[in-house]
C-alpha cells in the first residue's frame, strides 16, 4: 500500500473522530521504535493493521501484531494484495479487503461514538 493510500485511510478514520498512532506521524528521530509501537498499541482501544505482501514480512509489523494480540486488543486486518491465508499469526481473525474499507467505517463509527461519549 502506498503512503498516499494509507494517508487517505487515516483521514477517513480521523473524520469519524478516531485518534491514530501511525509511525510516519508518531515516531521522531531517536525514538526507540519497539517501545513506541508497544506504547501506542497500549494506548489504543482497537488496532487496524494495513497488511500487504511486503508489510507482513516486516519486523515492525510483527511487533505490532504481537503487541496487539498480547494486549488482547480488537484487531482488524485490512488486506491490500494479500490473501487471508497469508496473514500469518492473524489467521482466524476476520480481515477486510482494502476495497471494503468504507463498509468497515460504517461498522466502526458506533464504537468510536460510544467511546467518545464515555470520555465526556
Amino acid at each position: 500500500m502506498t503512503r498516499g493510500s494509507l494517508d487517505r485511510l487515516v483521514k477517513k478514520l480521523k473524520r469519524l473522530g478516531a485518534e491514530k498512532w501511525l509511525d510516519k506521524h508518531s515516531l521522531k528521530g531517536g525514538d526507540e521504535v519497539r517501545k513506541r509501537i508497544i506504547d501506542g498499541i497500549r494506548a489504543s482501544r482497537e488496532v487496524i493493521l494495513s497488511l500487504s505482501p511486503e508489510s507482513i514480512k516486516s519486523q515492525w509489523v510483527a511487533i505490532e501484531i504481537g503487541a496487539a494480540l498480547g494486549q488482547k486488543k480488537h484487531v482488524t486486518p485490512i488486506l491490500h494484495n494479500l490473501r487471508p491465508k497469508d496473514m500469518g499469526p492473524l489467521q482466524g481473525i476476520k480481515a477486510l479487503y482494502l476495497n471494503d474499507f468504507d463498509d468497515f467505517l460504517i461498522e466502526l463509527k458506533p464504537r468510536i461514538d460510544k467511546f467518545l461519549a464515555r470520555k465526556k
